[in-house]
């Protein structure tokens, strides 16, 4: 959109807007009147069409699960004909425990429990806590594993004693909360969340999703362990800076990476994008570094990335963005990778 003539730019933010009023209006919170039905009838043909084609053209619902998807994709994809249901589950249950189904859903939310499973948020008194409180996913029910193959010590860091007192409750390792008419939102995982120095909790996955969304990075991995804020190492997508500052390759990225045109327009770019955030949560420095890959170890088979080799990796990097002149203790790796 950002690089079309502004007709055809015109034409798709129009066509988005009344794809959104569509949806709303299909969920009861708006109505649309006859001209603007008019529009979005012509404009679903004229652009939206081409977009759906993009997926085949017959594509009606798309379901997703295993990382978290962005609400602001979620949302894109209604506006533009394919809803998208969430789900949440792990392979030690089966792996679904709750779901979006085309019929009932709520973007953002990762569904609600299926029939015949039992989900909790447990605090750390070990008690369910109240609707939109935050704490540990954990569940049970004919779904939940017998345990790892002979590995009763890996079991037993898993599995406790359920609320109803006779049923083995699994511990996802996921926090959560639900919301009073039943569903459940996931708000990271309870081994990433980190402390900053001033006590304030922060968990990384929805900060990172946030600067995720900027089109001017490629990933992303906060830091601020017991720090006194927040910061980021930021893998660019050079094609989109280009793009957007019209910079061609006679500059090379390496000469990119420290160009104030390019830094002032990340910057701003992010803090858009984490203006629903926390003022603590939001990152305050950020680093260019080189791709996370599989290659170096920095992704998983999955394409996840391993956060803790990442921080290890760039430790130098991380400990400069804080004006140290050590390293912090927690990551004792020397920084081999090249910044890009």
């Amino acid at each position: 959109m950002e690089s079309a003539s502004p007709i055809r730019k015109g034409l798709m933010q129009k066509a988005l807007a009344l794809g959104r009023k569509n949806v709303n209006e299909k969920n009861g919170v708006e109505s649309m009147s006859i001209f603007e039905r008019m529009q979005f009838k012509a404009l679903d043909k004229i652009v939206l069409s081409k977009i759906r084609d993009r997926f085949g053209g017959k594509l009606r619902h798309g379901f997703v699960a295993g990382a978290a998807c962005p609400s602001e994709v979620i949302n894109f994809l209604d506006d533009i004909g394919i809803p998208i249901c969430e789900g949440y589950g792990l392979t030690e249950t089966s792996p679904i425990i709750t779901i979006n189904t085309p019929f009932d859903r709520s973007p953002g939310y990762v569904g609600k429990t299926l029939p015949g499973v039992h989900v909790f948020v447990m605090g750390e008194n070990g008690l369910p806590v109240l609707p939109g409180v935050e704490g540990e996913i954990c569940c049970y029910g004919p779904n939940v594993m017998r345990g790892y193959y002979k590995n009763q010590k890996a079991t037993d860091e898993v599995i406790s004693l359920a609320p109803d007192g006779k049923s083995r409750l699994f511990h996802t390792g996921d926090l959560g909360r639900y919301t009073e008419d039943g569903w459940l939102k996931v708000t990271g995982r309870l081994k990433e969340q980190y402390k900053l120095e001033n006590g304030k909790y922060v968990c990384p996955t929805p900060i990172e999703e946030a600067v995720g969304m900027s089109r001017f990075v490629m990933q992303v991995v906060l830091c601020g362990a017991n720090r006194p804020h927040n910061v980021a190492l930021l893998v660019p997508d050079w094609l989109s800076i280009r793009a957007q500052l019209g910079i061609n390759e006679s500059m090379s990225d390496d000469d990119l990476v420290n160009d104030e045109g390019v830094r002032a327009l990340v910057k701003g770019d992010i803090e858009e994008k984490c203006s629903k955030l926390k003022k603590f949560e939001v990152p305050q420095e950020f680093a260019f570094v080189a791709p996370f890959t599989a290659a170096n170890n920095m992704l998983t088979p999955k394409m996840s990335i391993r956060r803790h080799m990442v921080i290890r990796e760039y430790a130098d990097v991380v400990a400069s963005m804080y004006d140290d002149s050590v390293v912090a203790s927690a990551c004792d790796g020397r920084n081999e990778n090249q910044v890009a």
